[in-house]
């Protein structure tokens, strides 16, 4: 009678084992520090592997009551380590982890030392205030036997100080309130010395309070702003108010705290003469590194003037405007908070449907779009400023015009999307009722000033308290004229503010994440179920998201064919489908060119069986892609060319790259990026 490999403790030649019941996956470790690999099971010394490390289980074997396991760093059998203790290691046979978001605005994250701990708040009849009542005790210096650690009060940033929370279980549960909650264990390795960016300096000795920390803290804001033929007004308007903020700066003594950038975008013409005249796509006609007071600021906007002509469509492209911004030199070293406010009448262009209004494209037509000379849309350009350390607020000029085109709706979900701001899960999105000029000038009154508010404070030695007058899942108010347009500004950018002051004392004070092996958590805050507390990644090497990059631009290139046949979209869903289990769960099985092999529907549902999270394709259904149009299949097709684009840009990210093997070398083969979940096929 047969049995199972992870029952037998055996494997096939130059293979490992495979997770019980399915015929694809392998089972996988991650060691603790201090395991140390051994020729033969029983014996002691050996050759210490380091932390972190991410190896197949070859082989299992129990002796004198303890398991051992043999273990290798591939899956083709090439580099066989020896035998390890199974107390030594964290099973994961996942390659997702979690990392923490920014605290502000939401109670910290405890880590609970069981499920039944954490169950025991869940069931309580107000699962907010038996939450909260813990927090606070525990950072008050006091003790719980249900918590092992509670996260710090700053942020961690993972790029800075890298930690890993692996997930090892997960359960779906629901409060004694009726809220779904997903309960995760994890465990929680937190090495001082692995770090992905450097440091600008030791950890300060002498920290002192937080707002002795906050005196020195920087801010800087970048205007982005629309200048085609029909905003010449907002122009004016803006610099004006910039004007306004210079020399109220240069009265508080602010000016080597304090400062603003400009960029102006238009969009590309098809027509060649058209563009000559309108000149340029975006210009950083002034960065706040480079200007050195209020006077120079005007001399350098000086020539910003409304286009000459018109622009092909009504949408333009503020994400080369914003991404420009971005990039402006240097001012991350320099400024600790860092803005970009965008300012525009218009919708973006971002490779989706653009017609003249009033027509739309057939079930059987599909019509391309026009694309951002970036290549990418909000959500990819929000993705660039979370991991910028930017926050995008957007003053939606919703003039009689835009009206008049159809563009609002439009416009409005695109920019709620690209002013989510990742640190604190609020929409720092304002629209501007009838696109007046007083009320743009409020909007920005309000939105500036407040930030220079905050660094008056804190140059005084007072921290910024959490805008929590605004719930963070409350979504943005798509009318303008709400009363409460100014309240929820001020509550926004305190949020913001408040965000950027725990990841500046977080940096300063290099603080890490918690300690502990095994506990879990609430990826929901228990105070604000539309709060995350944590967001999932995928650890993958340069190969791998180099395989990741070539496969989905290879589906890519086929899918235009399968949407313009007759009977192949569900063939294009299948190839699509695989690639995205195979990354979440194994991304180094691209490696082994297992794709292919993985369309067929048994061996898919190995991949998708319990996943604790899904991208979006894994959520979709393969009955509803074959009932879309062909438009919404070609813009969903797009989105895909756009996330190519992010694995490229995070493929050239000098600082993400974490070396988990401790080399020092950026490029080693094995070091790794965090990739967002949301970024996967």
């Amino acid at each position: 009678m047969g049995c199972l490999a992870f029952l037998c403790g055996t494997a096939g030649a130059g293979t490992p084992l495979l997770l019980a019941g399915s015929t694809v996956l392998y089972q996988r470790v991650l060691t603790q520090p201090g395991a140390a690999a051994r020729e033969m099971p029983g014996t002691t010394g050996g050759r210490l592997i380091t932390a972190l490390s991410r190896l197949y289980v070859y082989e299992r074997q129990d002796l004198a009551g303890q398991e051992w396991l043999r273990v290798g760093t591939d899956a083709a059998g090439r580099n066989l380590l020896g035998w390890v203790p199974a107390r030594d290691t964290l099973t994961w046979n996942q390659q997702l982890t979690l990392a923490l978001t920014n605290p502000a605005g939401r109670e910290r994250l405890v880590f609970f030392r069981d499920w039944d701990a954490l169950r025991s708040v869940l069931d309580a009849a107000s699962p907010p205030a038996a939450g909260r009542a813990l927090v606070q005790a525990i950072a008050a210096g006091g003790t719980d036997p249900r918590a092992v650690a509670l996260e710090p009060e700053t942020y961690v940033n993972l790029y800075e100080r890298f930690y890993l929370l692996p997930i090892l279980d997960i359960k779906d549960y629901s409060t004694a309130a009726g809220n779904p909650v997903r309960a995760v264990k994890v465990a929680s390795v937190t090495l001082p010395e692995a770090r992905g960016r450097t440091a600008p300096g030791p950890a300060v000795q002498d920290q002192g309070s937080a707002a002795e920390q906050l005196r020195s803290f920087k801010a800087a804001i970048v205007f982005v702003v629309d200048s085609t033929l029909s905003m010449g007004p907002y122009i004016d308007e803006t610099r004006a108010a910039i004007t306004h903020f210079y020399e109220r700066i240069r009265t508080a003594g602010l000016l080597d705290k304090v400062a603003f950038g400009l960029v102006a975008f238009r969009a590309e013409s098809a027509n060649e003469e058209t563009n000559e005249q309108l000149d340029y796509v975006a210009q950083v006609f002034a960065a706040p590194t480079q200007v050195r007071n209020g006077d120079d600021f005007p001399a350098r906007i000086a020539g910003l003037r409304e286009a000459p002509v018109a622009t092909d469509f009504f949408d333009e492209d503020p994400y080369a405007g914003v991404l420009a911004a971005l990039e402006s030199p240097d001012w991350k070293d320099r400024f600790d908070a860092r803005h970009i406010v965008l300012i525009t009448d218009a919708g973006a262009l971002d490779g989706t449907f653009n017609t003249p209004a009033g027509t739309a494209p057939t079930k059987d037509q599909a019509v391309p779009g026009v694309d951002s000379s970036t290549g990418l849309n909000a959500a990819a350009v929000q993705r660039e400023a979370q991991r910028a350390g930017v926050a995008i607020a957007v003053m939606h000029l919703q003039t009689p015009a835009a009206r008049q085109a159809g563009n609002l709706a439009r416009a409005a979900a695109q920019y709620k999307e690209l002013a989510r701001n990742a640190m604190t899960q609020q929409e720092a999105y304002f629209p501007i009722a009838d696109g007046t000029r007083d009320r743009l000038r409020a909007a920005l009154d309000t939105y500036a000033g407040d930030v220079i508010a905050q660094i008056e404070h804190s140059s005084r030695g007072t921290a910024t308290a959490s805008g929590a007058a605004v719930p963070a899942s409350a979504a943005a108010p798509t009318d303008a004229d709400a009363a409460d347009q100014r309240a929820r500004i001020q509550a926004i950018v305190a949020s913001l503010g408040h965000a950027m002051q725990l990841a500046y004392l977080g940096e300063r004070r290099q603080t890490a994440a918690p300690e502990v092996f095994e506990a879990w958590i609430s990826d929901t805050d228990l105070a604000d179920p539309g709060l995350r507390t944590v967001e999932v990644r995928v650890l993958m090497t340069r190969d791998q998201l180099s395989d990741l990059r070539d496969l989905v631009a290879a589906v890519i290139d086929t899918a235009q064919t399968d949407l313009d046949g007759a009977n192949s979209t569900a063939a294009f869903y299948d190839r699509l489908a695989s690639i995205a289990a195979t990354f979440e769960r194994d991304p180094e099985a691209t490696g082994r060119r297992r794709a292919p092999e993985l369309a067929q529907r048994d061996l898919l549902l190995d991949y998708l069986a319990g996943l604790p999270y899904k991208s979006d394709v894994l959520d979709l259904k393969k009955s509803d892609w074959t009932s879309w149009g062909l438009q919404r299949q070609a813009d969903f097709v797009d989105r895909l060319r756009k996330k190519v684009l992010l694995y490229s840009r995070y493929y050239a990210d000098t600082f993400g790259w974490v070396d988990i093997a401790q080399t020092d070398n950026p490029h080693h083969r094995e070091a790794v990026y965090p990739i967002p979940l949301k970024d996967l096929p």
